[in-house]
C-alpha cells in the first residue's frame, strides 16, 4: 500500500513540483534549521524572553535528536522505487524533515503572531509549511508515508508542547503569558 502511495506521488512529476520539492528539502534540512533556531534563541535572549529561548532549545534539540534515535532503533531502509530527486542518506523512520517542519514552523508562526492575538493562525500557517515539507519527502521518494506520519506526529507533539508551556503560567509567582492567544 505504501509503495502505491509513493507511485501516485511519482505520477505527479512535473518540473514545478520538482522545484517545490527541492525548496521544501532545503528549508527542512539541518544545515538550514539549526542556524535558524540558534538565531531565534539569540533573539529571544536579547529581548529578555528566556522562556521562549528555552522553548526553542528544547524543540530544536528534540527535532535534532529524537528522529535520529528512532532511525537507529527501527533501522528501516528508504524506498528505492525510482532515482531520488534530492540527496539523502541513512535510515528512513521517522522522517527528520517532517518532524522539523511540524515542530519548528508552527512554533515560529505562533510566536510571530501571538502578540497580535493571531497565534492560532500563525500556528496553522506554520503547520502548512510542515505539511508541505513532509509531502515533498514523499514526492522525492525518499520516505515511506508512515515515516512522514511519524515525523509529523513527533514534530507536532514538540511544537504543541512548547506552545502549551509558553501559554501557561511563567516561573512560580509569575502570571500567565500576557501575549498568548
Amino acid at each position: 500500500m505504501e509503495a502505491g502511495i509513493l507511485q501516485w506521488f511519482h505520477g505527479l512529476s512535473h518540473p514545478a513540483l520538482d522545484a517545490a520539492c527541492v525548496f521544501s528539502w532545503a528549508i527542512g534540512v539541518a544545515r538550514f534549521c539549526a542556524p535558524a533556531v540558534l538565531l531565534l534563541i539569540a533573539r529571544h535572549l536579547i529581548l529578555g524572553e528566556r522562556r521562549e529561548a528555552l522553548a526553542w532549545v528544547a524543540v530544536g534539540l528534540g527535532v535534532a535528536v529524537l528522529p535520529e534515535i528512532g532511525k537507529l532503533v527501527v533501522g528501516r531502509p528508504r524506498p528505492t522505487l525510482w532515482p531520488w530527486l534530492i540527496p539523502t542518506s541513512g535510515f528512513s523512520f521517522p522522517s527528520g524533515h517532517a518532524a522539523a517542519g511540524a515542530a519548528l514552523y508552527p512554533l515560529l508562526g505562533w510566536l510571530a503572531l501571538r502578540s497580535r492575538g493571531r497565534g492560532l493562525l500563525g500556528y496553522l500557517l506554520g503547520l502548512a509549511v510542515g505539511v508541505a515539507i513532509g509531502l515533498g519527502r514523499l514526492y522525492a521518494g525518499v520516505h515511506w508515508p508512515t515515516d512522514v506520519l511519524a515525523g509529523w506526529a513527533l514534530g507536532g507533539t514538540l511544537s504543541l508542547g512548547a506552545v502549551r508551556w509558553l501559554s501557561g503560567p511563567g516561573e512560580p509567582g509569575e502570571p500567565a503569558n500576557p501575549r498568548a492567544p
